[in-house]
């Protein structure tokens, strides 16, 4: 007999699953909305859930759950990505909550239940076995590959993180990435969904935004985000009041900067390293510690030369695809990816440090360095968003800070970088800003 797990364990049935607008929306509620819809989506296997709220998405991917379907989560929900990623399944439809339809697929609209509606949440189950969704890798090395969850490794990994941060009953969630992306899935949908948590419906981008929903949410509040919305909150010097926690994925946080917000907001703030085929790996207080703290159950193994990781959520080993120093069977230290070493004139350094170096000028919002395909040795690119300030400025501010040899040749001055929504940049968006600039570069995927 198949193993089910529950969809929506420790709700009450008139307990608040989601906040819009200052309003509760209760788990009984919820949970007939999610049944109604399972039983008119199209008898597909796959689903592409592009809802722009969250709760809309949370409804969409229940329903999809309860059908016996699995959500793919492509790298972004731009029209190029989504065509690659849907390319490889012919059986899928399309969940929307916009009225935006991925061009060639039957969309169906995701409409919440009428007002009375009410289903008792702790009697809807789902196979553990179900593969729950299909996360994609970013593109930033190449074509993105699918990686399966099983609802049986994500009800795992959401019971873990709560207990990792130590989640008080009654916490709301506030998110600010999507929840297609694997740190969105994790701490805005599963987690709340698994320990009977409230959830922010919508998802704040701009400080302005995010000061706004945290007024209409009750304590305690937990936020969950990435190193570029927390400088732009920093930035605007933005007071949230009554946090009890931040956690910060998706691309290194400095020390430096998770100490500022710690300042700022007087909360802790805890980093979470993992990657798109293994989800969450370990975690840290970056104002704290230097090294990481696997998650409990994971463990690492070596094989033919690679590092992999495996146990709790990890069903199948996954590689680690960055440079790690392990100091115990707990513990260990990160040394950047493995393709992020940069040499030039034989001396070495990573693209993660010549990132933080160009970060830390101040006057610059945001940059990043950029390895042009060409003999090895070729001169580095950079561009950085930095009003007010002149590219020769922030070069003879980098020329105290990092090697010569690694002094961005040319440094453009640009608007904005093309960040996906998770705030990651593929490189083939780097080699199409520098080509456009005026770079001699080569185009690849």
């Amino acid at each position: 007999m198949a193993r089910t797990l529950p969809l929506l364990p420790g709700y009450a049935a008139d307990g608040v699953l989601a906040w819009r607008g200052g309003e509760p929306l209760r788990a009984a509620h919820f949970a007939a909305a999610a049944m109604t819809l399972a039983e008119r989506l199209p008898r597909r296997r796959h689903v592409l859930n592009l809802c722009e709220e969250r709760y809309a998405f949370m409804l969409g991917y229940a329903a999809s759950l309860l059908a016996g379907q699995t959500t793919l989560l492509p790298p972004s929900r731009a029209a190029l990505a989504v065509r690659e990623v849907c390319k490889d399944f012919s059986d899928v439809y399309c969940l929307s909550d916009r009225g935006a339809i991925a061009s060639g697929l039957q969309t169906v609209a995701v409409q919440d239940a009428n007002d009375d509606a009410r289903a008792e949440p702790g009697k809807l189950e789902v196979d553990a076995e179900q593969v729950a969704a299909i996360v994609f890798t970013s593109g930033t090395t190449g074509r993105h590959m699918p990686h399966r969850k099983t609802w049986g490794s994500l009800v795992a990994g959401a019971h873990t993180l709560s207990a990792q941060l130590a989640l008080a009953p009654g916490t709301t969630i506030l998110g600010t990435l999507p929840p297609q992306h694997m740190f969105g899935l994790e701490s805005t949908v599963m987690l709340p969904m698994q320990n009977g948590l409230a959830v922010h419906a919508g998802r704040p981008l701009l400080p302005a935004d995010l000061r706004a929903a945290a007024a209409q949410l009750p304590r305690p509040l937990w936020l969950m985000t990435t190193p570029l919305q927390l400088r732009a909150c920093v930035a605007d010097s933005l007071t949230l009041h009554g946090l009890s926690g931040v956690l910060s994925s998706t691309m290194p946080l400095a020390p430096e900067l998770a100490r500022a917000v710690e300042r700022l907001w007087t909360a802790p703030l805890h980093e979470i390293y993992g990657s798109s085929e293994a989800g969450m790996i370990a975690i840290r207080r970056t104002s704290q510690e230097e090294t990481w703290r696997l998650i409990p159950g994971l463990r690492f193994s070596e094989r033919d030369g690679t590092l992999w990781v495996h146990g709790n959520h990890v069903r199948e080993p996954q590689p680690v695809l960055d440079r790690v120093t392990q100091l115990d069977a707990g513990r260990f230290a990160l040394q950047g990816r493995k393709t992020d070493v940069v040499k030039i004139a034989g001396k070495r350094t990573s693209l993660e440090a010549l990132n933080a170096a160009l970060l830390a000028v101040d006057g610059v919002k945001d940059g990043v360095f950029f390895v042009p395909n060409g003999p090895a040795g070729s001169r580095l690119v950079a561009f950085a968003v930095a009003p007010g300030l002149t590219a020769a400025e922030i070069r003879a501010v980098l020329r105290q800070r990092i090697d010569a040899v690694f002094l961005p040749r040319p440094l453009h001055l640009v608007a904005e970088l093309p960040r996906g929504e998770s705030g990651k940049i593929p490189r083939r968006a780097l080699a199409e800003l520098a080509a456009a600039l005026g770079c001699d570069l080569e185009v690849e995927d």
